[in-house]
Parts: structure tokens; C-alpha cells; sequence
């Protein structure tokens, strides 16, 4: 196929490069995961290129490069120069010119702060406007896109700037769909768009001069479990055991004391506290009884809110592995101020057993009472006590789902996560799903070089999408064009482009992002570490 020889405009600073000094020019255009490079191989006569020379080149000089064929030379490359080596010998002296795009301006500034309740969208656009200085409008049109994300809090202290970006760009959804792609334009404009969302104008039909096709089960993936917050209690309404005398999991009673009642007037949440009076008692102890026993083993906590008033003083919290009082129990002794309410959390399982005194054969996977009682002073004292949102907490919520499909044919291959941001089982149930289906097949990664591709005025860009068709391999699909190369040869007058494609299945974002991305407790949580 014939095709025109390569074109090139090279500029830096207030100086053209001519063509004819260009050994060898490769620009690497990147997205996403990387920026973009270039590298120049440029004849130095007569020091041309040097300090004191007529076009004394120079590190920090921005530029632009352009490549194209006969009068189409679009503009690949907005650049600055940040490495010159000069080459020489009796009868050859060069100069070679490297560098990255505008992007490298991502990597300048660390940011610290908080973003709080804020879409995607706009805490890129605050990054670029007031730390990387990249302009996000072309022709009065906004480059960085919308999102359907918003974030409810963010906080980062010296994070790089590319690195926030990156995190919005991997965990932002669009229309149900996880992930965005960001790149600095050829003419140096920042652009942030959904994965799969531009399609080049580039035809690859019979221009495929040489291609490597893989697929690899590196990155499979076929049981997945996923980790939620430590947020996970008994009852799941941290409430509910305080807000009747007779919950739906069991039932409050008198152990020792006078009357037992619900208190709507003193309380900390919902609408009852749980109140027992005591008179002519050495203690005052009520006692909440479960329908069935409940397995405490993966929690961390026990936690209730307690107030005690009279001649009540010391507190102690008993648990019970059978219905009788006297084996098979733990008790952990605690002090609070009279008459104020006050947070108490109690660590339980193997863990902090040392810090209860076992009694019998208790055991955490069974646990069927619970008790807490009050002092008082020798056998006639008066006291109340008032018991609020008690329960078992800090255990992860969690997932686990898996392919045995996958697994027949690749084997067990597991992943773990851990998401602060999930607050149900349910959620991380869809988590689970969405990563079962992105990773339970193959990747596949295709290289292809050409040296007759004529892109016209519209370049190959990465994160645009290309239809390919291979059929010597079966494949007629769009790819996602991961990185671009061009590298023009002056010796040979050719122009090479090299694709970096991949193709994956889309990530899913209704296990979180589209369904609950926008509720207060979804807060992401970076401080102080990278992304």
C-alpha cells in the first residue's frame, strides 16, 4: 500500500525545529495510568542546538510536536523539555531531546484537605484550577465531564494531585457504569470522560501490518469475597432491644429490683430507654433474655448507653452461654459518673478475654443472656438504672461470591477486599458480583504496529475505543486503546504507530456507586497515604 512519507512540525519556545535535523522522533501518548512522553534525536552541526548555539534549546522550554502525511500534520504533542544529552564524536554530534506532555504538571503539587459531599466532577475541576494550572475548556466546552458520583467526605493530607485524580477517575460511575479515563489532549487541554466513551474516527481495516494477540489468566479472579465496614451489629437496629420490653429477639426482665419499665422521657436514641428502680436491694439488675442464642464470636464490642442514679455506683456486665445464673458466664466490671449518661463499649471475644473473668464453660458462639446490674451499698439501698441502644458491634459486613465455571477451567483463583464504604451485606454482595464478572474470564491485550496508517487530521488518541478484526484469531470486537506510539525513522521516511489495546468487561457500579453514593455514611476516607 502506498502511502505519503511522514510529516513533522517541531517547536519549542520560540524556536522551529527543521525536519531535516530530526534523526528520529518517538512520542508515547498515554492515559489514565500514565502520562504522555517524547524523545527526540536531533543533528547538532556546529552546536545548533546547544547553549550557546542558534537555537539554543534548553530544560523547562515547553514545545509542541506534530506528525502527519502530505498536508495533514495534526498536532500529536503538547510538551515541555525535561532532559538534553548531548552526543558526540569526530565526525557526528546530537542532541537528544526528552520529555512528558503537560501532565507533568499533575505531579508537581501535593495537596491536603477535605472534600466534603462534592461530585467527582468538581473536585477535579478545584485540582486544576488551583493546583495544576491545566486548562479543562476548549471552545467555551467543558472537558471534564459529569459524574454520578458524589463523594461524602474526602480527606488527604501531601497526597499527590495525580493521585486523587486517579482515585476519582478509577471509583466514579456513569450511568451505572464504574470508571473514567483522563489525558492531556494534544493541544494541551486536560480531558476527563467514561471509559468507552469516544470512539476514534480511525478505520484499522486492512492497515494491520504486524499484531501479537494475547489472553492470560493472570487477573482472573472466581471467588471473590468482600469485606464491608466494622459497622455490622446485633440487632442490626442498634435500638431495637432498648425500644420494648418484649423486642422481636427476646425479652427484658427483672433479676433483681422493683419495677422494670420504659422510660420516654430519658433517653438517648429512639423513643424508650429501658428503666429499673431499685429499693432495699444490695443491687439492681435487669436482665434481657434472648428467643434464640446468638454467636458474638466475630464481633468486637458490646455496646449500650447506661445511667444509674441514687446509691447505685459500680457496674457490671454479665453474659450468659446457658439460661441458668450460675456457670457458663462472663462478667466485666466498669465504673460511670451518677446521673449522666454515658457511651460504654466493652471488647468481647478471644481477644479481650483477658480483661472478663470466665466463668464454667462460657463461650462466645452462644451466648443467650445478658445482664447488667448496678451496686448498691449494703443490703437496703435505693438506685435506678436506665439501659439504652445496647448490642454487639464492630464485625465487617461481607460477601462472598463465586464462578465454578471459571474455577472448573482456570481453577480456584480467590480475591479479598476490604470497602470502609459498604454498610450492608447486601452491598457487599453486589460488590462481589460486579468483581466476579469483571475479573472471571481472561484479559486480552493486542499489540498492533503499522507503517501505512493515515490518521488524516484526527491522531490516535488513548481511552478512545477501535473496532478490530482478526480473523485468523476469531476476533471482531472494540478495544479500548490503552497507549498510542509514533515513531517516525528519517533514514527509512517511515512513520510507525504502535497500539497498546486492551478490552475487559465493563465494571458494574449498581452494587454501590449508582445505588448509594450519595447517602451520608458512603465516606471515603484517604489520609496520608497514596492511592
Amino acid at each position: 500500500m502506498s502511502v505519503e512519507i511522514p510529516k513533522m512540525a517541531v517547536a519549542f519556545g520560540q524556536y522551529g525545529i527543521p525536519q531535516a535535523d530530526v534523526v528520529e522522533c518517538r512520542v508515547h501518548l498515554g492515559c489514565t495510568k500514565e502520562v504522555s512522553s517524547f524523545e527526540l534525536l536531533l543533528q547538532n552541526w556546529n552546536g545548533k542546538y546547544s547553549p550557546n548555539g542558534s537555537i539554543p534549546l534548553s530544560v523547562g522550554m515547553d514545545g509542541s510536536i506534530s506528525i502527519g502525511r502530505g498536508t495533514n500534520i495534526p498536532q500529536i504533542i503538547t510538551c515541555r523539555i525535561e532532559s538534553l544529552k548531548y552526543q558526540s564524536s569526530p565526525v557526528e554530534n546530537y542532541a537528544r531531546v526528552s520529555g512528558r506532555c503537560w501532565g507533568e504538571r499533575l505531579f508537581r503539587r501535593v495537596f491536603t484537605g477535605t472534600f466534603i459531599n462534592q461530585k467527582g466532577e468538581d473536585i477535579v475541576k478545584h485540582l486544576l484550577d488551583y493546583y495544576v494550572g491545566l486548562s479543562h475548556t476548549r471552545d467555551s466546552t467543558e472537558l471534564v465531564e459529569a459524574t454520578d458520583t458524589t463523594y461524602a467526605k474526602l480527606e488527604y493530607k501531601d497526597t499527590p494531585v495525580y493521585d486523587i485524580i486517579r482515585y476519582i477517575a478509577g471509583s466514579a460511575d456513569k450511568q451505572g457504569f464504574i470508571g473514567f479515563d483522563f489525558r492531556i489532549a494534544p493541544d494541551g487541554k486536560f480531558e476527563f470522560f467514561p471509559r468507552m466513551s469516544k470512539t476514534s474516527s480511525v478505520s484499522l481495516s486492512e492497515l494491520i501490518e504486524e499484531y501479537e494477540y494475547s489472553r492470560d489468566i493472570h487477573r482472573v479472579r472466581n471467588k471473590i469475597t468482600i469485606y464491608g465496614a466494622a459497622d455490622k451489629s446485633v440487632p442490626l437496629d442498634k435500638d431495637a432491644w432498648t425500644e420494648s420490653l418484649t423486642p422481636a429477639d427476646g425479652a427484658w426482665s427483672v433479676l433483681i429490683g422493683s419495677t422494670l419499665s420504659l422510660d420516654n422521657s430519658d433517653k438517648v436514641r429512639g423513643n424508650y430507654s429501658v428503666k429499673l428502680y431499685a429499693a432495699g436491694q444490695s443491687e439492681l439488675a435487669a436482665v434481657f433474655t434472648l428467643n434464640n442464642a446468638i454467636d458474638v464470636s466475630l464481633y468486637k464490642h458490646l455496646n449500650l448507653w447506661h445511667k444509674i442514679s441514687g446509691d447505685a455506683f459500680a457496674c457490671v456486665i454479665m453474659l450468659y452461654s446457658t439460661t441458668s445464673y450460675t456457670d457458663h458466664y462472663a462478667t466485666y466490671a466498669y465504673t460511670i459518673e451518677k446521673d449522666r449518661w454515658e457511651n460504654v463499649q466493652i471488647p468481647i471475644g478471644k481477644e479481650a478475654e483477658d480483661r472478663w473473668r470466665i466463668w464454667g464453660n462460657f463461650t462466645w458462639s452462644s451466648i443467650k443472656r445478658i445482664r447488667v446490674s448496678a451496686d448498691l451499698p449494703g443490703t437496703s439501698g435505693t438506685g435506678t438504672e436506665w439501659i439504652d441502644s445496647l448490642f454487639f458491634g464492630g464485625r465487617r459486613y461481607s460477601a462472598t461470591q463465586e464462578d465454578t465455571n471459571s474455577q472448573n477451567v482456570y481453577g480456584l483463583r480467590e480475591l479479598t477486599d476490604t470497602d470502609e464504604e459498604l454498610y450492608s451485606d447486601n452491598e457487599c454482595n453486589l460488590r462481589a458480583k460486579a468483581l466476579l464478572d469483571y475479573y472471571k474470564n481472561p484479559a486480552e491485550q493486542l499489540t498492533v504496529k503499522s507503517t501505512v496508517i493515515d490518521y488524516g487530521n484526527t491522531p490516535l488518541l488513548p481511552g478512545d475505543k477501535i473496532h478490530v478484526t482478526l480473523p485468523n484469531e476469531n476476533v471482531d470486537a472494540d478495544f479500548r486503546i490503552e497507549s498510542v506510539e509514533y515513531r517516525v525513522d528519517a533514514k527509512t521516511q517511515t512513520l510507525e504507530v504502535t497500539l497498546e489495546l486492551g478490552r475487559e468487561t465493563p465494571l458494574l457500579a449498581d452494587y454501590l456507586y449508582a445505588l448509594k453514593s450519595k447517602t451520608d455514611h458512603l465516606s471515603r476516607y484517604k489520609v496520608a497515604r497514596l492511592i
